[in-house]
């Protein structure tokens, strides 16, 4: 049996969470055993068997503890069966880093790098040397991009044998079974979307900073939607800021359910998320990109982490270089100032998103393991 560990799941919305529920609901409909482990509050599917862990997840040292605990605890009282554990977000593999020796028993280990551990996880040189133990232990270790996939082999060479690259898909709750531009809006408001925490990695202020570029008139034309939670009251006030100097409607959304954002993608005309690279975070691949494609809408985004395998640059999207304000503000125009060729990114993009899906990457990860 399968057993997906992790600390974050919806109805948080970060990638990671998405990336677990999503792969548990894959296993399921492809008849794998498979459980997820995640804290009390977490969403329920009827069909995902889930076993609740009583405490805040994070990566604290006492998360990581009682992890392993509970982990010691599971294979003393199921020695008979076999046991796979999926480490399946950075703060369970964060527990098996720092205590992952206690455990002895002969199990198999899947690991997924989402791109920031191979930053945090290598700043430390004795978290460096706890990790690569871990990896050794690992029988396949799955990334989303070619970008973490270099990145971990420059770290550590040998991991190369135990990699399975295979990109992510668009979370099944904010797509329907077949989008088209139909949708679009009409107006000549043209709508942008930014899908993302308010955080300096996410980088919404460049966002603006390239439409303060526009002409007024321009600006004039504009509306901007904020979707994701705020945690960074610092950096939300400098957005606060900027956005007194926009000549177009700003709103902030904030959380939404898939749902609500689903209508948000559809009510749309360009999406924009131009994440940055930070000594602590990366963009890793960035499931909000393919699911902005399966409603049609362009991308504007930054060319960072592994963006660049779920945007295609001139194809599904623009992209430009990280601070790069100047070429961001002119993407910007080329997509607002040419709805045809507005429509024809958006169509190629549909099809780039329904080229992937869950069950795909469920079957190539857990098959014959």
């Amino acid at each position: 049996m399968i057993h997906i560990l992790t600390h974050e799941y919806p109805p948080q919305r970060g990638g990671a969470g998405v990336y677990c529920r999503e792969m548990a609901i894959a296993a399921c409909k492809n008849s794998m055993n498979v459980s997820v482990w995640a804290p009390s509050g977490s969403s329920i599917d009827s069909n995902i068997k889930m076993v609740e862990l009583p405490w805040i997840g994070s990566q604290g040292f006492v998360s990581s503890w009682k992890l392993i605990q509970k982990t010691k605890k599971f294979i003393l009282k199921n020695k008979e069966q076999s046991t796979v554990l999926h480490l399946a977000e950075p703060g369970s593999t964060r527990a098996f880093i720092r205590f992952g020796w206690m455990i002895r028993s002969n199990i198999k280990f899947i690991l997924t790098i989402h791109g920031s551990e191979l930053l945090r996880f290598t700043r430390n040189p004795f978290e460096k040397w706890l990790f690569k133990k871990l990896l050794y232990r690992c029988s396949r270790i799955h990334v989303l991009s070619k970008f973490n996939e270099n990145e971990l082999i420059g770290l550590y060479p040998f991991a190369k044998t135990y990699i399975k690259r295979i990109s992510g898909a668009p979370a099944s709750g904010v797509i329907t079974r077949k989008q088209t531009l139909e949708n679009q809006t009409n107006s000549e408001t043209i709508q942008i979307v930014s899908v993302g925490r308010i955080h300096p990695r996410k980088g919404q202020d460049q966002i603006i900073l390239a439409l303060l570029k526009l002409p007024k008139e321009t600006q004039k034309s504009l509306q901007l939607s904020f979707v994701g939670p705020t945690n960074n009251p610092k950096y939300s006030m400098s957005i606060q800021k900027l956005v007194k100097e926009f000549a177009g409607e700003v709103t902030f959304e904030g959380d939404c359910t898939d749902q609500e954002l689903a209508s948000i993608y559809a009510e749309s005309d360009i999406f924009a998320l131009t994440s940055l690279p930070t000594p602590k975070s990366v963009e890793g691949f960035g499931f909000v990109y393919l699911e902005a494609s399966a409603h049609g809408l362009p991308i504007i985004a930054n060319k960072t982490g592994g963006v660049e395998d779920a945007v295609i640059n001139n194809e599904t999207g623009l992209l430009s270089e990280p601070h790069d304000i100047e070429t961001l503000s002119k993407n910007f125009f080329s997509l607002i100032s040419d709805k045809n060729f507005r429509k024809r990114i958006g169509q190629n993009g549909i099809e780039w998103a329904g080229s992937h899906n869950w069950d795909n990457t469920a079957r190539k990860l857990y098959s014959n393991i």
